[in-house]
């Protein structure tokens, strides 16, 4: 039967929006797909891109040691990649008879920072055989000290005079149910520091108005030891150079200090020394060292108590 125009012409219009609607569907999938394709593309040339780098797995305070463990490996796009990025071959961790060298954060660094060779360098620090735990408390402390903080220890004379005792020794401050110790302090110290410090401690005792105090190093990680400048009296000094327990090495760096300031003990603190009564010396060890033995013997309670909950 044949079709009147008005359906004709009804039936010619939905073809062409068919078609219309073919032409516009299968524009946007072919888009689609070309974007799809793009994507992919641009994934893989990506992923081509990734490279593998070392982030640190933990935050690391300035002057602490860095260890391969404190590493993981991540990939990340080469682009952003510093040209100084660092393998782990690149962590010296070596040991020898007489030293152990290692590596340490100059600044403080965050977890997922990419490490590069200007945020490291090699400690100037040697542990040796000699190396013990010491604990003082008759050191000034400053007021904000923490454990990990890293001090030198300095005598100031009554006449004013001031010389560095020891040098960037690590704080620990022993604690008791959590609390840290408001007047004692753990270091590590060599033999040599050891024998120094005490000659320190003795004569600060004898010269009543003279201190033994603490100097915080503001980045450990940057700053190399002071070089010392006290020196101690000539039957320490004997005892350093005998002592089996100090290696020649360490005994020719402290004589090299001592030789050219040997003014400093003949003229300046046995100057100071030698106007004290061997009486008032005596007294004034013995109330020293009396002192010293009652905060021991308080921390130490302190302690047991803490055990026994």
């Amino acid at each position: 039967m044949a079709m009147n125009p008005m359906q004709r012409k009804a039936n010619n219009y939905l073809l062409i929006g068919v078609l219309v609607t073919l032409l516009i569907t299968g524009t946007i999938i072919g888009f689609l797909v070309y974007q799809l394709i793009n994507i992919n593309k641009e994934r893989e040339e990506e992923k081509k891109a990734l490279k593998s780098v070392y982030v640190l797995s933990e935050d690391i305070p300035s002057g602490e040691q860095v260890s391969v463990a404190q590493l993981k490996q991540v990939k990340v796009p080469s682009s952003v990649i510093p040209v100084n990025a660092i393998s782990t071959d690149e962590l010296i961790e070596q040991t020898d008879e007489t030293k152990q060298i290692y590596t340490i954060a100059k600044i403080d660094l965050s977890e997922g920072t990419i490490l590069t060779s200007n945020m490291i360098q090699d400690s100037d620090n040697k542990m040796t055989d000699d190396v013990r735990i010491q604990e003082y408390n008759m050191i000034s402390l400053l007021s904000q000290i923490e454990t990990g903080d890293y001090i030198d220890i300095r005598l100031r004379l009554p006449t004013g005079e001031d010389y560095i005792v020891v040098s960037k020794k690590k704080v620990e401050l022993p604690q008791v149910s959590g609390i840290d110790s408001v007047n004692t302090v753990w270091l590590k110290m060599s033999e040599a520091d050891t024998l120094i410090m005490s000659n320190a401690i003795v004569e600060a005792y004898e010269m009543k108005g003279s201190k033994l105090y603490a100097t915080k190093y503001i980045e450990p990680g940057m700053q190399t030891a002071a070089t010392l400048t006290f020196v101690p009296k000539a039957s320490t000094q004997a005892l350093i150079s005998t002592n089996p327990n100090i290696v020649q090495e360490a005994k020719n760096a402290l004589f090299s200090i001592y030789n050219p300031n040997v003014a400093i003990r003949t003229n300046t603190i046995n100057g100071i020394l030698n106007t004290i009564e061997e009486d008032d010396k005596q007294k004034n060890r013995e109330e020293g060292v009396e002192e010293e033995i009652e905060k021991a013997i308080e921390e130490r309670e302190k302690y047991l108590e803490s055990l026994g909950g």
